[in-house]
């Protein structure tokens, strides 16, 4: 312990400032105007702003779609493919280096691929429909609000489906082979494996990937900047990108601040739920 105390320290010292300072700017108004910042305490005033502000609220309710959607289809379309790949004939390593070219692709090129993807002129998404003739004209993907909030998902989820995949992949091939070997024995079918023995073993590792893609999908920014920039009528604005643009586009820091405050704050009270809910016990211990 004591060895390590230095380097705790340290670790504490680098996360616990910003999150300190991020408090106490919420707590403050601060404005960034004519070059020059002018600070005042106001409490909780900040905090009152966002019940009453529409644009937060909307935010938010883009942001538990968002999440919500994300982390439902990540992890079960991850499950899938970490079941194909565990498979005999899905074992090469072909799948698995097709399989990690998505997440491989740094954020900001992702987004911009995205982007040509689905570019209403020129973007291959429509070239493609319109040459199968599923669709008779070009489509403005991203021009309503349900189309842009549902691709900006599918293309997080493509991003996403790879670690998680290779996470479960790596909890399944923890899985003990003889457990198959007494269900089996027992007159337990391919379903009936796979829901009481496989579910139950890669429990913790299905938590992780619950919890990284909770606060993952929480955190999503690159996306709408490239793609979106919250538009159309707000209709993509997540509550991270809303603190960005409280903070740096309307210099408004403090109420920055305490929306993002909001979102460390669900955050870490999902994380936690999450874990008490989904990781393993002992038989007979209490919640």
């Amino acid at each position: 312990m004591v060895f390590v105390a230095p380097a705790m320290i340290v670790l504490a010292a680098i996360l616990g400032f910003p999150i300190v300072d991020s408090i106490l700017l919420a707590l403050q108004h601060v404005q960034l105007t004519g070059g020059a910042v002018s600070q005042s305490w106001v409490g909780l005033e900040n905090f009152q702003r966002l019940f009453a502000d529409p644009v937060f609220w909307k935010a938010a309710l883009n942001t538990s779609y968002f999440s919500v959607m994300e982390v439902i289809l990540v992890t079960l379309i991850s499950l899938g493919v970490a079941l194909l790949l565990n498979h005999p004939m899905g074992k090469s390593g072909f799948f698995r280096i097709l399989l990690i070219i998505p997440w491989a692709i740094a954020p900001v090129a992702n987004a911009v691929l995205w982007k040509w993807i689905l570019n209403a002129n020129y973007g291959v998404l429509n070239g493609i429909l319109k040459s199968l003739g599923i669709i008779d004209y070009y489509q403005v993907w991203l021009g309503t609000p349900f189309s842009a909030l549902n691709f900006l998902l599918i293309v997080d989820v493509w991003k996403s489906v790879p670690f998680v995949a290779l996470l479960m992949l790596a909890g399944l091939q923890r899985v003990p082979q003889s457990l198959y070997r007494a269900a089996y024995m027992d007159g337990a079918g391919p379903l009936q494996s796979f829901l009481h023995v496989t579910l139950p073993t890669i429990r913790g590792v299905i938590a992780i990937a619950i919890v990284l893609q909770t606060i993952w999908s929480l955190r999503v920014f690159d996306l709408v900047f490239v793609l979106t920039r919250g538009g159309p009528a707000d209709a993509t604005a997540l509550l991270n990108f809303l603190a960005y643009r409280v903070t740096f586009n309307f210099l408004d820091l403090g109420y920055g601040s305490a929306i993002a405050n909001v979102i460390f704050a669900v955050t870490f009270i999902l994380a936690g739920l999450y874990v008490w809910l989904l990781w393993p016990r002992q038989p007979g211990a209490s919640r």
